[in-house]
């Protein structure tokens, strides 16, 4: 044990995750800088203690050294599904009760990231690791789970068209597609990417089970796909001077023991539990910097279009607490 927790000590030294090692964040509302491509990627069913300072996810807490965190961002409910819509819609999808929210078929009406994003002359992609093929909006397939792909969902992204005519559901593609777009210059102006049920933290490698809380092995795996999927991206000159990237986990663990299924008085009635997000990109400090504003999803999806120049917000994002604070010192 005392050599465990040396170690954990000297990994949480090195990434300036010590308590007080990183500086508020000091921006403003009008911060928030015009970017040309957001990129938001979405893990699962971890909470910030069991993330944020942990050795088995280096990656991801070297990001969150050198960038903004956010440390009392709570999602919005338990299961999942649902905490998806907030993050492209900024309200809820299905009212069906928990134990089968995430069986929900849709659709779901009203403006989203997708419609607005397209009624603003800008470009969206869905990239979906293991989606069957371009524009699949059916149900789950293999490793992956339709309840974590939203624009599936949306009636809009199902019948209209985008400027060139072509079927909206065909920005909804695997994820294979994303290092080609990247590779060619092809990437839209938002990127919201969806790892597998193995490679986001859902489903432990081994077992191809439900992963616990803090499952070692399951923070591993998502934490090398980010790596070798995120790095050669965020590690280029143009990165920062035209990206941001926000990684999020839809909801805290919700799992044995210490499944996080409490309430605090940071958290609305039936809130999805404190979740560890990271931000890096343009503006953001690169020696780091933290938040202790409470946040939501409707936060991030306002975050992402603001930056993309879009001022119209959708569902409770318009009044939701802004993120502008993360950018700049």
């Amino acid at each position: 044990m005392r050599s465990n927790g040396f170690q954990l000590g000297a990994f949480l030294a090195v990434f300036g995750l010590t308590a007080g090692a990183q500086t508020p964040c000091k921006g403003t509302p009008a911060s928030v800088p015009q970017v040309q491509h957001v990129f938001l990627v979405v893990e699962e069913n971890q909470s910030f203690d069991d993330v944020i300072g942990n050795p088995d996810m280096p990656y991801l807490n070297q990001l969150a050294s050198q960038g903004g965190l956010a440390r009392q961002y709570y999602a919005n409910t338990h299961p999942s599904i649902n905490n998806y819509f907030y993050l492209t819609s900024g309200h809820k999808g299905t009212s069906l009760p928990w134990f089968s929210a995430d069986v929900f078929k849709g659709p779901v009406l009203g403006d989203n990231i997708a419609s607005l994003l397209t009624k603003h002359g800008k470009s969206w992609k869905a990239y979906a690791e293991d989606l069957p093929g371009v524009g699949y909006v059916g149900d789950n397939q293999g490793l992956y789970a339709k309840r974590h792909n939203p624009f599936s969902y949306y009636q809009n992204v199902l019948d209209d068209k985008t400027p060139s005519g072509k079927p909206q559901r065909e920005q909804i593609v695997p994820f294979q597609q994303f290092t080609s777009d990247w590779k060619g210059g092809h990437l839209p102006d938002y990127s919201f990417i969806i790892p597998n049920l193995i490679d986001d933290a859902h489903n432990n490698p081994r077992t191809g089970k439900g992963s616990a809380c803090r499952d070692p092995e399951s923070l591993r795996q998502a934490d090398h796909w980010l790596e070798q999927n995120l790095k050669p991206v965020v590690d280029t000159d143009s990165f920062h001077k035209d990206s941001l990237l926000i990684v999020v986990f839809d909801e805290a663990c919700d799992r044995g023991s210490k499944a996080d299924a409490h309430f605090t008085p940071r958290q609305r009635k039936g809130g999805g539990g404190r979740i560890p997000v990271v931000l890096v990109g343009v503006g953001i400090p690169s020696d780091g910097c933290v938040s202790d504003t409470v946040f939501h999803h409707e936060s991030a999806l306002k975050l992402a279009l603001r930056a993309l120049g879009v001022n119209e917000f959708p569902g409770a994002s318009g009044s939701a607490p802004d993120m502008g604070e993360f950018f700049g010192k």
